[in-house]
């Protein structure tokens, strides 16, 4: 959860020798900041945060040593909300960005390749995969796979948006206008399997509704 490649910190966090830590929050695929509808809560101390005028969370200067999680609630933005242990945090006094992976509300901008799809235990029950940590592996031009940094979840429906972001230098095998995924499902106590291969149409955010593929069931994932 620290800086990724490329941000900067603002020379504004001059205030960090007054403060105990603060918390950046930035849209996962575009890496710009978000804050508006969003609280932050710090679990296991006094001294809540007070969102500044840039949009950073920051915490008043106090003892951290019963610290257990910073909880971010997004509420009704579509943004996941989650949580951050004290090792995920650059304490004290520096600035930790985090970014928020999208929900299903994300209104996603032309040109992003990904997928609207759902995870269900079996095909005969139908019983939604709820909290399972999902993303894409996606094909390169080499015939390598690589993993898409974004993480997602699922919602209690079972239902998730995982989509991939290229670095400037990643190139994806393009076969017909698609690119070749697997789908990636992580489960606490259950480990992890993944999907067959998947086309995606490029540039766009595929849909369950309209590609039968794109509902998973978690007996059928290979380990």
């Amino acid at each position: 959860m620290t800086s990724p490649t490329g941000i900067k910190i603002p020379i504004e966090l001059a205030y960090t020798r007054r403060s105990a830590f603060a918390v950046e929050l930035v849209d996962a695929l575009t890496m710009e900041r978000v804050s508006e509808g969003i609280t932050a809560k710090a679990i296991g101390i006094r001294r809540q945060a007070i969102r500044n005028q840039l949009g950073l969370f920051v915490w008043p200067e106090q003892d951290l040593a019963s610290l257990t999680k910073v909880s971010i609630e997004t509420g009704a933005t579509p943004y996941e909300r989650t949580d951050l242990t004290p090792d995920q945090l650059r304490l004290p006094n520096s600035l930790t960005i985090v970014p928020l992976a999208p929900a299903v509300s994300y209104s996603f901008a032309r040109g992003v390749t990904g997928v609207r799809g759902t995870v269900l235990e079996d095909r005969q029950s139908l019983a939604p995969v709820a909290n399972a940590k999902v993303y894409l592996r996606w094909l390169d031009h080499n015939g390598e796979w690589q993993d898409a940094p974004i993480r997602s979840h699922t919602t209690r429906n079972g239902d998730f948006v995982s989509v991939l972001r290229l670095a400037s230098n990643e190139e994806p095998n393009v076969d017909g206008g698609a690119v070749t995924v697997r789908l990636h499902v992580s489960r606490e106590g259950m480990g992890a399997r993944e999907s067959a291969d998947v086309k995606l149409p490029q540039g766009r955010i595929a849909d369950s509704t309209k590609m039968p593929a794109l509902t998973f069931a978690w007996d059928e994932l290979q380990p």
